[in-house]
């Protein structure tokens, strides 16, 4: 009887994936096991079928429109966002989520270096106010995604995104506002220019330079370029010869 219910709701929420629906099924079976008193979480009729479709669905990487499925659900939106996580932690399902495939899934793939950068800093900061912090859990690379996007002002479905957290939208934008915090502090740092190293210039250009400074009566540059020893020879006569030597040389080379 469960069974059909959810094969009922699947197209509904936009699942047609076999696997999706299998796996569905399955966590209906697991639910039945292990989680008998439902009622408790204000869980009643098909609710329980949406929710595992909703799970099935983001194990898969599939989001499903949260609108349509609390409304499926026959409960509140509130209700129905805590039946979802208590009902992930107790069959210990968490949906696969990573910066690289949620950028390709929402086509903001040159978002995924700065979401990765903003998702490390962030882990950073956490790790020194929790020692043991964890960001495994979906909510944390979808929020960098979504900040990310919205800071190249590329656009993005906050909605599914919220769904594929696994979250509150409460808690997913506060989680938004301070990963948005070291996106500032990134952009901030890209824009200080950093000191650029001026171009040493090859030894030719030094000679060039030392010969037009030598016209001018300056001598002393080339002197130590080139390693003279005497310094009391006649710079007409060594520039001459310099020059002699340097055309013999690429002559050897034609």
């Amino acid at each position: 009887m469960e069974g059909e219910v959810v094969k009922k709701l699947a197209p509904k929420l936009g699942i047609s994936v076999p696997n999706t629906i299998r796996k569905a099924l399955e966590l209906m079976r697991m639910c039945d096991a292990r989680c008998t008193n439902l009622s408790s979480l204000g869980v009643q009729g098909s609710c329980k079928a949406v929710l595992c479709l909703e799970l099935a669905a983001s194990c898969q990487d599939q989001p499903v429109n949260k609108d349509v499925a609390v409304r499926l659900s026959g409960v509140s939106k509130k209700v129905y966002s805590n039946a979802l996580q208590t009902l992930a932690r107790l069959l210990d399902v968490q949906p696969r989520a990573n910066v690289k495939d949620l950028c390709v899934q929402f086509g903001c793939v040159g978002a995924a270096d700065l979401a990765k950068e903003i998702l490390h800093r962030y882990q950073d900061d956490l790790q020194t106010k929790v020692s043991d912090a964890d960001i495994s859990q979906p909510m944390f690379p979808t929020a960098a995604v979504y900040v990310s996007a919205k800071h190249l002002k590329v656009k993005v479905d906050k909605t599914k995104l919220t769904s594929i957290a696994a979250t509150k939208r409460s808690v997913f934008d506060k989680l938004c506002t301070e990963m948005t915090k070291h996106a500032e502090k990134i952009a901030e740092a890209k824009k200080t220019p950093g000191a650029k190293s001026k171009r040493t210039k090859s030894f030719i250009e030094e000679l060039e330079d030392s010969f037009e400074n030598g016209q001018n009566g300056s001598p002393t540059k080339v002197a130590r370029l080139c390693d003279s020893d005497d310094e009391e020879e006649d710079y007409e006569e060594w520039k001459r010869r310099i020059l002699e030597n340097a055309a013999r040389a690429l002559g050897e080379k034609d």
